[in-house]
């Protein structure tokens, strides 16, 4: 485990650059993108956490992959974590960066689990209504669990929001058997 001293300096590093120039939603895009392209292409990710691998090769390999989608300032934030030898932290200090930005936004993540992916229609409506009820900015963060039948949970921060039809089966179930106790009806 990386200790939070070695990358959230770089976070808030960036996270100021950011604000001084109004770049928050910008850079928070494109590291948002750094991110998922380490996550899908693992071997990228053991490239660059290789210690016999040079920095400048490093350094030469994102740009190769990122110099067309990437501001200059959000690639030099990558290159001084690989000149400091903190490439390893570098997943950490985006995501790090991104909780910053957030905050500042006033944005809440909404990880919402579903059945099936919801259409774009569904998806404007569900997050307008979350809005509406907690009076922040929704990012929501879609997961598909085919285990819930049907319905959705919801979690925001600490507030949890089960709509999950495999939660009204299973309450259904206890207050049933709730009702047999009660009324004295056993499987004797």
């Amino acid at each position: 485990m990386i200790p939070e001293t070695i990358y959230s300096k770089y976070s808030q590093a960036m996270f100021d650059i950011a604000s001084e120039q109004k770049k928050l939603t910008e850079f928070g895009t494109e590291l948002k993108g750094v991110r998922d392209t380490f996550q899908e292409n693992p071997d990228l990710w053991k490239f660059l956490n290789h210690p016999l691998v040079p920095p400048q090769s490093k350094k030469d390999t994102l740009a190769k992959i990122f110099k067309d989608s990437l501001s200059p300032i959000v690639l030099q934030f990558m290159y001084v974590m690989i000149d400091r030898r903190r490439e390893a932290a570098l997943l950490l200090a985006i995501d790090g960066f991104i909780d910053l930005a957030r905050k500042a936004q006033h944005i809440e993540v909404a990880k919402i689990r579903v059945v099936k992916p919801l259409s774009k229609k569904e998806e404007t409506k569900l997050v307008a209504s979350l809005e509406a009820m907690t009076g922040q900015h929704i990012e929501p963060l879609y997961y598909v669990d085919p285990s819930l039948i049907g319905g959705m949970v919801i979690q925001i921060g600490d507030k949890l929001i089960d709509g999950s039809l495999r939660r009204q089966l299973r309450d259904m179930q206890h207050k049933l058997l709730q009702a047999d106790v009660t009324n004295g009806v056993t499987d004797e």
